[in-house]
């Protein structure tokens, strides 16, 4: 009997890698697996630069200062910039000047009277020629959420603390108020009370005596910075300049206040 043999199928032969491939192999398919787990591990962060929200900070160039509405209607900035005492960039929001044309169009004559020579005091400053290192800038900035115009003007300054801008005022209770939150503060008061003139008991000077005084036959009379002088036994010497002699210097929150007799 003559078997049959069946063609059986040859097994392929498989080379077997070396080691050192495998434990290559093997480390970068850990280092992947690492780094998709680090990636997919942090917390997703919105880019502040693609947030709709975003406020784009503004650059409001060197010194900046960041103006009130008192300071122009009090009107004192513009000699003060064209002396050149003062130099940098005057920042002036678009809310101030909504706020002088308001008052501006009141229908007191005096508030009218207030806004019309602000809105003057911002065209002079906007147009000075004389001092090269001051500026006027315009900003659009505006914190709607807030209604104030004070309570405005702080918020501005605490968000651009970062860029060293000061507030200029005259207003005492918007100053005080923002020196509390940390606005550096200048107001033209202080430099009003800093340029008086200074006087010692003993000096002399000649003043013009205006009216009476309330006591001891006073007479009263006014330096050019507007420091009052009470003269004593000069109530007869009225509209008269006179040579007097300091004889106390009193010291009042508003400044000085000088006691003199006639020489």
């Amino acid at each position: 009997m003559i078997e049959s043999k069946t063609p059986t199928t040859p097994v392929p032969v498989v080379a077997k890698p070396p080691a050192e491939f495998t434990r290559a192999l093997a480390a970068e398919i850990v280092k992947n697996l690492t780094s998709i787990g680090r990636f997919t591990a942090r917390p997703f962060i919105r880019h502040k630069d693609t947030d709709a929200h975003a406020v784009k900070e503004e650059i409001l160039g060197e010194y900046p200062i960041l103006v009130d509405t008192s300071v122009l209607i009090d009107g004192r900035i513009l000699p003060i910039a064209n002396s050149g005492f003062i130099t940098g960039t005057l920042v002036i929001p678009q809310f101030i000047l909504g706020e002088l044309q308001h008052i501006a169009d009141s229908d007191d004559s005096l508030r009218r009277a207030k806004g019309r020579r602000g809105l003057d005091i911002v065209n002079k400053l906007k147009g000075q020629k004389v001092n090269k290192l001051l500026h006027v800038k315009f900003v659009s900035s505006d914190p709607s959420e807030i209604k104030e115009v004070d309570a405005k003007l702080v918020t501005l300054a605490k968000r651009w603390a970062n860029q060293k801008i000061r507030l200029l005022t005259v207003d005492f209770n918007l100053a005080h108020v923002a020196r509390v939150q940390g606005v550096k503060i200048l107001n033209i008061n202080d430099i009003a009370q800093a340029l008086k003139l200074s006087l010692m008991p003993g000096e002399e000077f000649t003043v013009r005596i205006t009216h009476e005084g309330r006591e001891r036959a006073q007479g009263v009379g006014y330096l050019p910075d507007g420091t009052m002088v009470v003269v004593d036994n000069a109530r007869d010497r009225v509209e008269q300049d006179i040579l007097v002699i300091v004889t106390k210097v009193h010291q009042t929150p508003a400044g000085q206040l000088f006691f003199a007799r006639i020489k």
